[in-house]
């Protein structure tokens, strides 16, 4: 419109110009030139203004074709409305729930001060009686899940720490009913303090040498119903996890175990403690335990027995727990007997206290008495915790436990030692 607008002007310019004569004919046609060119400059920018504007929607039309065709992959690639977030783990899964993945995370970090009376080492030349330092106890990694709906997995790697938590790896198979069948690696499910996982403790670390029956290679039967849960186990004895089986040397460990549960619902058993405001539960269990050296030394079997009770009352808890053995192989009858109290104080505060007496029964290890106060700052439940413990322990130490921190002491040294641990998980 601008240049129909200077054409007008110019012509009537012109028009009026015949009437003024001949001695303006040279101005005049200076004139309509300036206008003519003025004309073909902007009828040459109203070229180009449309030529980008044409050029322009076809690159945004283009762009957006481009991001559709990404949104479909994507969606493709997630399996048609797969769903991932967070959900006691990061989770990933189909839209049907049949495959799925969650994956968990693990760290604790600690501070051990631990002294024992007159220190001496193998040789019996004395040492420092006190020691301490950091340790990054546990660092690992878990996946678990479902595969094609009827079947499971769930895999414990330690990817540092000390290797002397939890770790497993084995299958699941759903047979409908309450029942499950497991075939892997697993734990021994010998006592609750076991079966509760190293995140889900309440003093630092389990007792001494009563808290860890270890893992083994085999096949597990179970039943879970409303208020009743069975474990039957069949697995090596003689061979270490993930090891050969003829290492195994015939040898075997079948298990038992029962669990009633008078009140509660299963999952608050997990943990031992027991939130402010958290249901009320109670939980018996009773397990039996058989271990056959086979081809190994002659006669070393093993018959254990383990009773445990946890109580939760939604602000404190209970746990206690016997177990005793029968050792072909050694004659002895080693016995174990642990109680266990925690009380909150505010509703990320609990203090706790716990008492153990273990007698391996053997002449030169005399029975150990125990004795733990510690507290738990929940920080932010049990994904951040600082946890510290102070222990005493009588009569001496003749085995050393790693996982728990005791050292090795006489029969006639009194140990004490302090435990803070700092645990993060997802």
């Amino acid at each position: 419109m601008s240049h129909l607008y200077l054409l007008g002007v110019a012509t009537l310019t012109l028009t009026s110009a015949g009437f003024a004569g001949s001695d303006t004919n040279a101005d005049l046609q200076a004139r309509l030139e300036a206008a003519e060119a003025r004309i073909n400059e902007l009828s040459a920018a109203t070229n180009t203004n449309n030529w980008l504007n044409d050029t322009r929607s076809d690159e945004i039309r283009s762009l957006v074709h481009d991001v559709l065709a990404d949104a479909d992959t994507r969606a493709s690639l997630q399996g048609s409305g797969a769903t991932a977030g967070y959900n006691n783990g990061f989770t990933i899964s189909s839209a049907d729930g049949n495959w799925s993945m969650k994956i968990n995370g693990l760290i604790q970090e600690r501070w051990i001060y631990d002294d024992v009376d007159d220190r001496t080492d193998g040789a019996g030349l004395p040492e420092d009686n006190s020691e301490w330092g950091f340790e990054t106890h546990t660092a690992l990694l878990n996946f678990s899940g479902s595969i094609a709906g009827d079947y499971g997995y769930n895999i414990r790697h330690h990817v540092g720490g000390d290797g002397t938590g939890d770790d497993w790896a084995y299958g699941t198979i759903d047979l409908e009913d309450g029942w499950s069948l497991d075939a892997g690696n697993m734990k021994v499910a010998m006592s609750r303090e076991w079966l509760i996982n190293e995140e889900f403790q309440q003093a630092v670390a389990r007792t001494y040498r009563g808290g860890d029956w270890g893992n083994g290679d085999g096949i597990a039967l179970n039943y879970e119903g409303d208020d009743m849960r069975l474990t039957g186990q069949f697995m090596n004895f003689n061979a270490a996890s993930n090891t050969s089986y003829d290492n195994n040397e015939s040898s075997y460990r079948l298990l038992g175990r029962l669990e009633w549960m008078f009140s509660g619902n299963w999952s608050q058993f997990d943990q031992f403690t027991s939130e402010n405001g958290a249901a009320s539960g109670t939980l018996l269990g009773a397990s039996l335990m058989r271990e056959d050296n086979g081809n190994g030394v002659p006669n070393a079997n093993n018959t254990w027995i383990n009773v445990d009770l946890q109580m939760e009352f939604g602000g404190s808890n209970l746990y206690a727990a016997y177990s005793h053995g029968d050792m072909d192989g050694t004659n002895n009858n080693p016995t174990n007997f642990t109680a266990q109290y925690g009380i909150y104080l505010e509703d990320d505060f609990e203090v706790f206290a716990r008492f153990q007496e273990f007698d391996s029964d053997l002449d030169n290890d005399d029975s150990v008495s125990v004795f733990g106060l510690g507290f738990n700052w929940y920080l932010s439940g049990q994904n951040a915790k600082w946890s510290t413990d102070f222990n005493w322990a009588d009569d001496g130490m003749a085995v050393a436990d790693q996982a728990s921190g005791w050292q090795v002491s006489g029969p006639d040294n009194n140990q004490m030692m302090v435990r803070s641990q700092l645990q993060f998980y997802f």
